[in-house]
């Protein structure tokens, strides 16, 4: 199953921790696309902000599940969680321990893992990765 990651964009000053985040996501089983990783690196300034989104919708629609990692509301991650759900897309969230999480964003999705230690996301995503897939075939 493919998952499109969506996590913070610090202008590229975060790039080891997105691709982390990635291995993560490929430990437990899942193929991983990164749109910050995966197109925005290359193009690195769209046109405007409409292209920007009609292509992150196009990435969401060939990918079976949406992975947001929840720190708090960002405006295009929230965007992108917006369009997995009206296309029907599984949705993890997942968030460190004691953040608070609106149940309006729990309502869009299909799981949320709490995490100590961002590891510990590995296991649940094992499950997952495993109960989906068995969906899909």
């Amino acid at each position: 199953m493919k998952v499109y990651i969506t996590a913070t964009f610090k202008g590229g000053d975060n790039k080891e921790e997105v691709e982390h985040l990635c291995s993560l996501v490929r430990a437990s089983g899942f193929e991983d696309f990164c749109f910050i990783r995966d197109v925005e690196q290359y193009q690195k300034m769209f046109d405007n902000a409409h292209e920007l989104m009609e292509r992150a919708k196009e990435e969401i629609e060939k990918c079976d599940v949406l992975f947001i990692e929840y720190t708090g509301p960002s405006h295009g991650r929230m965007v992108e969680l917006g369009m997995a759900y009206a296309l029907g897309k599984k949705v993890i969230l997942i968030t460190k321990k004691g953040t608070f999480v609106k149940e309006t964003i729990r309502g869009v999705t299909d799981a949320v893992i709490e995490y100590s230690e961002l590891e510990e996301i590995v296991d649940p995503m094992t499950k997952l990765c495993k109960e989906w897939g068995k969906e899909v075939e």
